[in-house]
């Protein structure tokens, strides 16, 4: 999400776009006022996951071009999706995420209100910059749904002659229907301060009101993206108001909303299914509905009948028809939701690791039935079904049945990495990542890639990762632990991989060791090695002690404690090259000049495109350009280039089973 925000800030489509032909990354960054190398790491994010693609040219050049994703960037046309990407990815709507498990565990208000004081609409009418977006958002969608409807269900409107959109906001969606059928005369029904500032377009009027009240009378009542904002019992109300003012027998109403399915293989349910997380966290009682949910709730409101379409969109129409596209723009219109909300998923497991859902379910004999899991953690079990329902989708858990014949859960290898113990666990690296520190830098993502720009997490927060780090030690142990988790999963995997490495090795200095996990690890593997774990004073006086390993502290910067070899574990990856050939000359002296060896474990961006574990590396690439002020990930060439310029003499590249690789450089 924050990758693409930058790429919408920075126009990287329309440059593109009003470009004659393709651009070369020269090209590009000249156009936009960007440092090539930042550019290019972006660039090369964002081709990795199609959103652009890269073409050779003339003279051994490689362009860029647009895809059917990209285009979804543009921040004009009528398939533009820059200002959905931009509401949900503002610090307003993100700000709610922190706190969905508080909604798991009472239904009484919402993570918005948790998060801003108010509902939703209360904060949107306080703030007319928020209700602008919102109000830019709810067209967004519209230009891409309203064709879908009025190319594949035009018989919905025959015989319409008025026609009022209920919460139609700015009025987009009703302007593009009377154009479409330009009999209808069309009513514009919203709040008062949302109608009073709709442009006016000919053939609709605009109404100002509350559905909860009454709404307009005419032929027919049209609501898209409303009802899902609110709970049943308010739900069926809005509906019976709308079932009064349609005026004649052949009066209908046209609902366009998210139908959650029972058809697992839906390409398009992941979304449906982020959608209604998003109703959790943004909205006091909204849901998106299955197609039983919807039959309940229009009987009540008394309706006798209706039939529920496919469109080809998210939404589906309530009395439609499906809407053909071409394969690439259909998968195009899945794939952006990814990016539209993509900090749903990372809030979900947050909230799941909060809640300790997979330490219940864990410590739970058999397959553990929705009622045992929300009394045992003290949840509401209607808010809790939609949370398990979610990760369930997403293979965190599955579904199994009870001795009891009902449906449990249990765990998939998957939910095991939430689990706070063990050492497969991932908890607290999550937990790091998507702490509202860590998320913050991401909304300045784009400035670190301007010429003359600021790191983003300095932008932040107005100190560096490391210095914020010092001043806020409650922050620096998340930090720790994080570390230590990511250092168990990794050193397991080298140990198993590279023994050899550690042949021959009597004194080994980490540096930049933490709080001593990595080292206390191979000192067990290795016990005839005698560690020094070597940080800075305020880390290390934290460290636990740990037989076998020394704490020292200083600054690797000014000198390294001597050993046969130096281990250094993603810290280079935080600095640019002539602070990593520094920090490498140091390790240098450190070794003896004979048989001595750096062991390097990072990331090493391959050209392998089909590498299963590639996208970890370039998301951790963008979270060095997040977090760092001029830190990355390197492919091999750069790797060789700092370590030459470091004076070693040569090295090799070892792939582990994880996102790193181990490197042995010699001097």
């Amino acid at each position: 999400m924050a990758v693409v925000k930058c790429a919408i800030e920075l126009g990287i489509a329309d440059a593109i776009e009003n470009n004659e032909g393709p651009m070369t990354l020269s090209e590009l960054s000249s156009s936009l006022g960007c440092a090539p190398s930042s550019l290019y790491r972006i660039m090369r994010f964002l081709v990795h996951h199609n959103i652009f693609k890269e073409k050779p040219w003339s003279q051994g050049a490689t362009v860029y071009v647009q895809t059917a994703l990209s285009r979804r960037l543009l921040k004009k046309g009528e398939k533009s999706m820059v200002d959905l990407l931009l509401f949900e990815s503002s610090h307003v709507m993100l700000a709610p995420w922190h706190n969905l498990s508080s909604r798991v565990l009472s239904d009484k208000s919402s993570p918005f209100e948790g998060a801003h004081g108010d509902d939703i609409w209360k904060y949107a009418s306080k703030n007319p910059v928020h209700s602008k977006l919102i109000d830019d958002a709810m067209a967004c969608d519209a230009r891409l749904v309203v064709p879908k409807i009025v190319e594949g269900c035009p018989e919905v409107f025959d015989g319409v002659r008025t026609l009022v959109d209920v919460g139609g906001g700015n009025g987009t969606t009703l302007q593009m229907l009377v154009k479409a059928f330009p009999w209808i005369q069309g009513i514009n029904f919203d709040l008062p301060c949302v109608v009073s500032v709709a442009p006016e377009s000919e053939g609709v009027k605009h109404v100002g009101g509350d559905f909860f009240e009454s709404v307009p009378k005419a032929d027919a009542a049209f609501l898209m993206w409303v009802l899902h904002d609110w709970n049943d019992e308010e739900c069926i109300q809005i509906l019976e108001n709308c079932k009064e003012a349609i005026q004649s027998d052949n009066g209908k109403l046209i609902i366009v909303e998210a139908v959650v399915g029972e058809e697992k293989g839906d390409k398009l349910e992941f979304v449906r299914l982020m959608l209604d997380m998003v109703m959790m966290s943004h909205t006091n009682a909204g849901k998106e509905r299955t197609s039983k949910e919807w039959e309940y709730v229009l009987k009540e409101a008394g309706f006798g009948s209706y039939t529920i379409k496919p469109i080809g969109a998210v939404q589906s129409v309530i009395v439609a028809s499906p809407l053909m596209s071409t394969e690439e723009d259909v998968q195009a219109g899945v794939e952006i939701w990814k990016y539209v909300f993509g900090f749903t998923g990372m809030a979900v497991v947050k909230c799941a690791i909060e809640l300790e859902i997979a330490e219940a379910i864990e410590n739970h004999e058999g397959p553990m039935a929705l009622s045992e899991l929300s009394s045992t953690l003290g949840c509401v079990p209607f808010s809790l079904d939609r949370i398990m329902r979610f990760l369930v989708h997403h293979h965190f858990f599955k579904e199994e049945p009870t001795i009891q014949g009902t449906a449990g859960y249990v765990h998939t290898s998957l939910s095991r990495r939430l689990l706070r113990q063990g050492e497969d666990s991932m908890a607290d690296y999550i937990l790091l990542e998507s702490s509202p520190v860590m998320l913050a830098p991401w909304h300045h993502l784009s400035s670190r890639v301007r010429i003359n720009g600021t790191a983003a997490f300095e932008a932040a927060h107005g100190a560096d990762l490391w210095n914020y780090a010092a001043a806020n030690p409650a922050f620096n142990k998340v930090i720790d632990d994080a570390m230590a988790c990511d250092a168990r999963l990794a050193m397991s995997a080298i140990i198993e991989s590279c023994p050899k490495v550690f042949d021959g090795l009597k004194t080994l200095v980490d540096v930049g060791g933490g709080n001593g996990t990595a080292l206390g690890k191979i000192v067990k593997a290795f016990p005839w090695i005698e560690g020094i774990n070597f940080d800075l004073p305020h880390v290390v006086s934290v460290a636990k002690e740990c037989e076998g390993v020394k704490q020292v502290g200083g600054d690797m910067f000014d000198s390294i404690p001597k050993a046969d070899a130096v281990f250094i574990m993603k810290v280079l990856q935080d600095w640019n090259n002539d602070d990593c050939i520094r920090i490498l000359k140091k390790c240098k002296e450190a070794i003896p000049e004979d048989k001595g060896k750096v062991i390097i474990v990072e990331t090493v961006i391959g050209e392998e495109k089909q590498d299963s574990v590639e996208f970890v590396r370039l998301m951790k690439d963008m979270a060095m350009m997040a977090f760092t002020n001029s830190g990355k990930e390197r492919s091999s060439e750069e790797w060789d280039f700092v370590l030459k310029e470091a004076g070693f003499s040569s090295h090799s590249i070892k792939p582990v089973r994880a996102v790193q690789s181990v490197i042995e450089a010699f001097p």
